[in-house]
């Protein structure tokens, strides 16, 4: 195992955090704040909105700029917005924090997901950017639970100073071990009209957007779901419930590289959603069973963190040539499914109340099971790429 790849893991840790640190905190955060939870849960929406774009626009801003520099940097300014976040005086001021923070988090997942996959021999690029998205989900494990905690302990405001701490030594320790290299630029305009020409590759990366809209249909409300539907109050509970499924969920990303590397990019993209909409329909169903439930609960928090891996070997393996791109585009895609996840998530606890969030959940990830199986069967020599000679421009290699 290269330690370098697990450095670009710690770095993705802190993106992850960023994003899901306020799913634990978000009643007391919206009281102190004196908004409600509905409104609170959209300092997470915009927080992937504004990642989703980002993306691409910095990586079109920064082509050809050196990755270590890029990665140095995007964690200094991580951790001035994060302080300023600590400081914020209301609800506006931490909303403009929060989108600063996610363009730095949008630009250290990408960076990072590049450079992991160039580290790593060919045969284990799924299983690099697995690795990659087990900083995220690992953010679930320690990050999440421990918001908890100190959000108790100290405040919410803490939870920010903390994470401005931890980034600093982290950006010099990159600084030292990383290579200096530029890589080739995933912002190529030739590579992003060869992938969103492609009907199988968009529709692979709506299984993204659909899938993890799903998901935080459910996790971005799931603190005042514990409390209201599930009959967990204590915080206490919700910390070690939230701790389980975030530890069950660390190897996810892992697992979703292992399972491309192993059954092939076309298989995984549709075993995934297929698992993850059995896991997700088996939470309400098992109210009433706390074992059944937190069982429930672990698989579907495991299985959310393979279906980005899964995603980007299909997109990466389909188009070697672009692939760069694809890789870009789910970056953001997958923060436009969490801004539809709770989008939607927020008008059912509106319109219908919370206890259906994870009913309209599973109906978007349904949908994820129907664009996967078209998109294989648009995309059927998936990993036997076609003679240059014999590819139209525009067209993604099978």
């Amino acid at each position: 195992m290269d330690l370098r790849l697990l450095l670009l893991t710690l770095a993705t840790f802190a993106a992850g955090l960023a994003e899901a640190i306020l799913t634990g905190v978000l009643p007391s955060l919206a009281a102190d704040l004196d908004v409600s939870v509905s409104v609170a849960g959209q300092l997470t929406s915009v927080f992937s909105l504004s990642f989703a774009v980002a993306v691409p626009v910095l990586g079109w801003l920064t082509r050809g700029a050196d990755c270590r520099r890029l990665l140095v940097i995007s964690l200094g300014v991580f951790a001035a917005f994060s302080a300023g976040a600590a400081l914020s005086p209301g609800y506006t001021t931490l909303l403009l924090m929060r989108v600063g923070m996610a363009a730095c988090s949008g630009l250290l997942v990408m960076q990072a997901s590049l450079l992991a996959v160039e580290l790593a021999p060919a045969a284990q690029r799924g299983r690099a950017i697995g690795l990659i998205f087990m900083g995220i989900s690992g953010a679930l494990v320690f990050g999440v639970p421990a918001g908890v905690l100190i959000n108790d302990w100290f405040g919410w405001r803490w939870i920010f100073a903390v994470m401005a701490l931890y980034s600093l030594p982290l950006a010099a320790v990159l600084r030292l071990t990383l290579p200096s290299r530029a890589l080739s630029s995933p912002a190529d305009g030739a590579a992003y009209r060869r992938q969103l020409r492609s009907p199988a590759l968009n529709l692979a990366q709506l299984v993204s957007i659909l899938l993890l809209g799903g998901h935080f249909t459910l996790f971005a409300y799931i603190t005042p779901w514990f409390q209201q539907v599930a009959g967990i109050t204590d915080s206490g509970r919700i910390a070690l419930t939230l701790l389980l499924t975030g530890s069950a969920a660390i190897c996810g990303g892992y697992l979703g590289g292992w399972l491309s590397d192993r059954v092939g990019h076309r298989r995984a993209l549709v075993v995934v959603p297929v698992l993850f909409a059995v896991a997700m329909l088996a939470i309400p169903l098992s109210l009433g069973h706390p074992w059944l439930l937190l069982a429930a609960l672990m698989a579907w928090s495991t299985i959310s963190w393979m279906i980005s891996p899964a995603v980007q070997s299909y997109l990466l393996g389909s188009d070697p040539e672009s692939g760069s791109a694809g890789v870009a585009l789910n970056t953001s895609a997958m923060h436009l499914g969490v801004v539809l996840g709770a989008a939607l998530g927020g008008a059912v606890i509106s319109l219908a109340g919370i206890d259906w969030t994870p009913w309209a959940g599973v109906t978007l990830v349904v949908l994820s099971v129907l664009c996967a199986a078209l998109s294989c069967r648009l995309q059927p020599a998936i990993g036997r790429p076609a003679p240059r000679s014999q590819t139209a421009p525009g067209t993604p290699t099978a």
